[in-house]
């Protein structure tokens, strides 16, 4: 039986027919290339040979990239590896690994890049799976590196965990760009293709698909319409990214097969796989789901259109960014809206239903000062994102689309999801005194009960099972609750 593809193996890899390595001159600890000294071979991959080297100018360790003997003189892969350390030259960002140099040397193409001490996260999930938070933060890093180089007009077409290296200090690097496309127009010859055609990279847009003319990429996380050849954008970097993040917290990529046809079929026609039960908090589980199946939606249009998009949604799934509030702080924030925005309001319809009442109108004032209660909920919510409760114990309500405040809608459906039922029935029972009748004051008064203590109910619901700690009211609404935060995405 044919053995599983390995989590490497990429439809671009140099083949060689009996597996050894190609002859010629071999770059051993101590030979030089230029002004770097190797050190010793990191490894290797369809696209050249790394090595630890010193860089004898500055005296610094560099991660150099050679383009093997067996290639050396081929045009195709001399322009691919050429393209590379353009394309990663141009992205100047702490989450891109930086390129320092480029030159030829007997006949070796190479180019010298920051080596990065850490592991990839390919080597750091074969350990076991990473903690929720820990891969989170990983794929942002990730995200904000491809945002980049997306910004720069360029693709990666190979995200994978191999390819994502954290050092030291948890800053998660993006590396190898050997499959890097242009973001040009599909219809324009000078498209950066993975077949080996001569790149420009001149002016570049970062909003075009990219025409493909070959296979490109690995199988095991590549978005259908790169399997098919389609033109891409930025949406099938975000595919791979979410099967990276499938793969870091299940322990596992998201689909097996036996060839890159079958994982291609899979991942075009599969149902998306769900995190394994126990991977994450049971309030993070259904948002993690969430996440990782928008991501990786089959059709590029269901998925994330822009990085910033994606990096929001990444950060109200974590736990440690978003902070969602808590029952307790929302019970603590609704009990002093409920006295600061009450006192205001049964004063001025205290002194209007004293005023009716002296002319000899009698007007149940309940059902008047809880609509009251709620209108002044809704406008504050649509104004500044909090009542007085919540920015006393620094809660706001957001929008999940966008983070920002809510609409003046989304704070209108909220409220009347939250506090529908007691408004309804204090209207009931306001209408039951005023018509003498018994049935509607009793059905009034069951639906006040109901909703007053229904509320608390769901909210501690919500709070222990509910993704993000969303309460029903804020999941119709589109919104969520969570401690305020000024972290800006870079």
């Amino acid at each position: 039986m044919t053995a599983k593809l390995e989590l490497d193996d990429t439809a671009t890899a140099i083949a060689r027919p009996d597996g050894s390595a190609p002859a010629g001159d071999v770059l051993g600890p101590g030979s030089r290339l230029g002004h770097f000294r190797i050190e010793r071979r990191l490894g290797a991959g369809g696209m050249g040979e790394v090595y630890l080297a010193t860089d004898l100018a500055l005296d610094r360790p560099v991660a150099l990239k050679v383009l093997p003997p067996a290639t050396a003189h081929e045009a195709a892969y001399r322009d691919r590896l050429i393209r590379e350390a353009r394309a990663q030259a141009r992205v100047v960002h702490p989450n891109v690994a930086h390129i320092y140099f480029i030159g030829e040397e007997r006949g070796r193409l190479y180019f010298a890049m920051e080596y990065v001490v850490g592991e990839t996260l390919a080597e750091r999930v074969a350990a076991g799976p990473l903690a929720v938070e820990d891969a989170l933060a990983a794929v942002r890093g990730a995200a904000l590196g491809l945002r980049e180089a997306q910004r720069s007009g360029f693709l990666h077409r190979d995200v994978k965990p191999s390819n994502l290296m954290r050092d030291p200090h948890g800053e998660v690097k993006v590396l190898d760009f050997g499959l890097v496309a242009a973001a040009t127009a599909p219809d324009d010859d000078d498209d950066d293709h993975a077949d080996g055609t001569t790149a420009k990279l001149g002016d570049v847009t970062s909003s075009a698909p990219v025409a493909q003319t070959s296979f490109a990429g690995t199988p095991l996380y590549m978005a259908p319409e790169q399997a098919r050849g389609e033109p891409i954008d930025l949406r099938a970097d975000i595919y791979a990214l979410g099967a990276t993040l499938y793969h870091l917290v299940a322990g596992a990529p998201p689909f097996a097969a036996d060839t890159a046809l079958q994982l291609a079929s899979l991942h075009a026609t599969a149902l998306r796989p769900t995190v394994p039960r126990g991977r994450a908090p049971r309030a993070q589980l259904s948002a993690l789901d969430t996440l990782c199946s928008r991501m990786m939606a089959p059709r590029a249009a269901d998925r994330f259109a822009s990085y910033d998009e994606l990096l929001h949604a990444i950060d109200l799934a974590s736990l440690a960014r978003a902070r969602p509030g808590g029952f307790v702080a929302r019970v603590v924030a609704a009990t002093i809206d409920s006295l600061v925005l009450a006192v205001p309001v049964l004063l001025v319809i205290g002194l209007a239903l004293k005023y009716l009442a002296s002319n000899s109108y009698e007007v149940n004032g309940s059902p008047i000062s809880l609509t009251a209660i709620a209108v002044a909920n809704t406008l504050a919510l649509a104004r500044w994102g909090r009542t007085p409760g919540k920015a006393l114990l620094e809660l706001e309500v957001v929008s999940v689309a966008d983070g920002a405040r809510p609409t003046l809608m989304q704070a209108l459906v909220r409220t009347a999801a939250q506090l529908g039922l007691a408004i309804a029935g204090s209207w009931f029972a306001g209408f039951g005194d005023m018509l003498d009748s018994h049935p509607l004051h009793a059905l009034g008064d069951v639906l006040m009960t109901l909703g007053v203590i229904a509320a608390p109910l769901v909210l501690l619901a919500s709070a222990l099972f509910g993704a993000n700690r969303r309460a029903p009211w804020d999941r119709v609404a589109g919104t969520m609750v969570r401690y305020r935060t000024t972290r800006p995405s870079r």
